[in-house]
C-alpha cells in the first residue's frame, strides 16, 4: 500500500471532522488543496495574544488550552479538544487573537485561509449555519462559565470543571469514566480561579476519597453522582 501524500491526508482530514461533513463530495475536493496540517509538540504556542486571526484551525488530534496573560498570572479561559475550531471567533470578526493558544499535548491542527473559509461561507449556507452553531456554542460555553464561577464554592468549580471534561471527552471504563488529559495542579487552579495550593489539597482529598483520582494517562472519576455530591457537600474557600 502506498504511504498516503499530503493532499490525501487534508482530503481524509476534511471528510472527518464534524464540521464539514455537510459538504458534498466536490466541494470537499475544491477545498483540500486549500487547507494544510500543521503539527505542534507539548507546550508549543499555536499563536501569541495579539497575532493576527488568519486562519481558521480546527483540531484534528490533541487538546489546547486557550490563556490570557495577566499580571497576576495566567488565566486558563478554556480547553478544545478533537474536532473542535479553536480561535474561530476571533477569525469570524477579523479580530486579533484575543489570547494565546498551547498545545496541551502533541497536537493537529487543519488550517484553512480566512480569506478561502469566507468565500467557503458564501457559497454554501449548510456550511455557514453549522460554523454559526459552532460559534454559538463558544459563546453559550463561556457566558455560562463566568456565571457559574460567581460566588461558588471552589469545590464546586472544580466538581463542574472535571464533570464538563468528562463529558466532552471522558471514555468509560469498567472503572469509571477516564479523563485522558493531563492537566497540572497549577492549570486546574487557572481553569477554576483559585490557588494552586487550594487545588493541590482538594485534588489530594478527592483523590483519597476516590472521588477524582489523577493518574498517569488522566484522571478517574469512578461515580458522577459521588462527585456532585462532594461539592454539595464541602465547605468552600
Amino acid at each position: 500500500m502506498k504511504p498516503a501524500t499530503e493532499p490525501d491526508r487534508v482530503a481524509t482530514t476534511l471528510r472527518s471532522l464534524p464540521m464539514f461533513r455537510g459538504l458534498s463530495p466536490d466541494q470537499h475536493q475544491r477545498l483540500a488543496p486549500l487547507a494544510s496540517l500543521r503539527e505542534f509538540a507539548r507546550g508549543d504556542e499555536l499563536w501569541r495574544e495579539g497575532d493576527e486571526a488568519d486562519l481558521l484551525t480546527v483540531i484534528v488530534k490533541g487538546r489546547v488550552k486557550v490563556v490570557r496573560h495577566a499580571d497576576a498570572g495566567d488565566v486558563i479561559l478554556e480547553i478544545f479538544g478533537e474536532g473542535e475550531p479553536v480561535g474561530a471567533i476571533a477569525v469570524y470578526n477579523y479580530i486579533p487573537y484575543p489570547a494565546s493558544a498551547i498545545a496541551l499535548e502533541p497536537v493537529t491542527l487543519l488550517c484553512l485561509p480566512r480569506r478561502d473559509y469566507f468565500e467557503l461561507l458564501d457559497r454554501n449556507p449548510e456550511f455557514a449555519r453549522a460554523i454559526m452553531r459552532e460559534l454559538t456554542k463558544l459563546v453559550l460555553a463561556l457566558t455560562r462559565k463566568l456565571q457559574d464561577a460567581r460566588g461558588q464554592r471552589v469545590e464546586t468549580r472544580i466538581a463542574q470543571l472535571f464533570g464538563s471534561l468528562a463529558e466532552r471527552m471522558g471514555r468509560n471504563t469498567d472503572e469509571g469514566v477516564l479523563i485522558p488529559l493531563k492537566l497540572t495542579r497549577q492549570e486546574v487552579a487557572d481553569l477554576v480561579g483559585t490557588t494552586v495550593e487550594t487545588a493541590i489539597r482538594v485534588l489530594s482529598r478527592w483523590g483519597r476519597e476516590g472521588i477524582v483520582v489523577t493518574r498517569d494517562d488522566g484522571f478517574l472519576i469512578p461515580s458522577r453522582a459521588r462527585l456532585t455530591e462532594a461539592a454539595e457537600g464541602e465547605s468552600g474557600e
